[in-house]
């Protein structure tokens, strides 16, 4: 029985605490920002990149998953909430990659001030 489980490959589960995390990540390094500018730069620069990477390494799982549970929303069905081609290429090819820039700047600003 162990054996055989070592062979089966099990649906992983998406990530459902990831938005939830980043935005409190964030705060906490703003707070801290407050007391100790270079260690909430250091964070909030470290956050955003590991972020920005991540959202580019699983874009298209994430595109796939968007469409999906799109026809099964309930409510927000309509234009602005609509899998776009066009909006998906802005926010990976623009949003993202600018995101992670911010990031490097923080950092940089980081060692600047330290």
């Amino acid at each position: 029985m162990l054996l055989s489980n070592l062979f089966t490959r099990h649906k992983t589960p998406p990530p459902r605490f990831a938005p939830g995390l980043f935005l409190g990540l964030i705060l906490l390094f703003v707070l801290l920002g407050q007391a100790k500018p270079v260690y909430g730069l250091i964070g909030i620069g470290t956050v955003l990149i590991i972020t920005a990477g991540m959202v580019e390494i699983n874009r298209q799982r994430i595109w796939d998953q968007y469409k999906k549970t799109y026809k099964k929303q309930a409510g927000l069905l309509g234009l602005w909430t609509k899998p776009n081609q066009i909006y998906y290429t802005i926010n990976v090819m623009i949003l993202w990659p600018f995101i992670m820039f911010l990031g490097i700047c923080s950092l940089f600003a980081a060692y600047v001030l330290s």
